[in-house]
């Protein structure tokens, strides 16, 4: 299977991945990897004026030739169905968060549950063990606690609830609607730059001209003055020194009519996947 083989090898994975340490193998180079961004979905609605899911190869090329990664929905699903080629049963499961199945994550089942969640923009790079909730994860002054709820598996962030991933088990054709409602005017990812980048002991985030680092148990935070800056700090800091952020900087002007380094630009929101 030549996309397998490939898919892997951008992870950085040499042998095929068996049981559970294969497993949080595979969540840990994907989070690490594969960059959270939505430069690739600005890009994708400039070229052809609508909004669809991302291929495979589409996904393998943007992350070998342009750094790039994407949000939840055009890479959960090909991860689910990487490891559904490596032999794991795996489910995709839709999560609710201000509106239904605008999220999506990963059940794998391997004797015992595990969530992978390697689209929400924050620093999971394990499989979360959910015979083990309240399970938390901290990452500089971000908290984030998978437990329990009546309607499936919560993830809050702080105190505040991010998402409830839920039964049944879904295709992504199930969320064709939910992905083209993404790419409509106004719609969370179509009047922001977003990119976040999580390396092995510390992460980075972009929330429009925001750039936070979060460190150990502090979280550093900067305002960035121009787009020759904006550029540099992606290519050295976010180590993506072939994405092209000029572009989707120039779409998300032409989208909303105001450039993100304009005091009246969106205020950025701290989290969202």
């Amino acid at each position: 299977m030549p996309s397998v083989t490939r898919y892997l090898r951008l992870l950085g994975i040499d042998d095929v991945p068996r049981g559970i340490d294969g497993l949080r193998l595979i969540a840990r180079r994907h989070v690490t990897r594969v960059p959270f961004e939505n430069i690739s979905k600005l890009l994708l609605f400039d070229r052809e004026g609508a909004g669809r899911a991302f291929t495979l190869d589409e996904l393998l090329d943007n992350i070998e030739h342009h750094d790039l990664g994407g949000t939840c929905y055009a890479t959960t699903p090909h991860l689910a169905n990487l490891l559904r080629a490596l032999g794991y049963d795996a489910d995709l499961l839709g999560a609710d968060m201000t509106n239904p199945d605008v999220h999506v994550c990963i059940r794998v089942n391997l004797g015992r549950g595990y969530l992978v969640d390697a689209g929400f923009a924050a620093p999971f790079r394990d499989a979360i063990p959910l015979d083990s909730l309240p399970y938390r994860v901290d990452e500089g002054t971000h908290h984030y606690t998978f437990d329990r709820h009546e309607r499936g598996i919560a993830l809050h962030f702080g105190t505040s609830l991010s998402y409830v991933a839920h039964e049944p088990p879904r295709t992504l054709d199930d969320f064709a609607p939910v992905i083209r409602a993404s790419f409509a005017p106004g719609a969370h990812f179509m009047n922001r730059l977003r990119i976040a980048r999580f390396f092995e002991d510390y992460s980075i985030e972009l929330i429009d001209r925001r750039v936070l680092v979060h460190r150990g148990t502090r979280t550093e935070e900067r305002e960035l003055a121009t787009l020759d800056e904006l550029e540099h700090v992606v290519r050295t800091e976010f180590a993506m020194p072939r994405c092209p952020v000029r572009d989707a900087v120039a779409v998300l002007k032409r989208l909303t009519g105001k450039s993100i380094f304009s005091e009246s630009s969106n205020p950025p929101d701290p989290l969202s996947g």
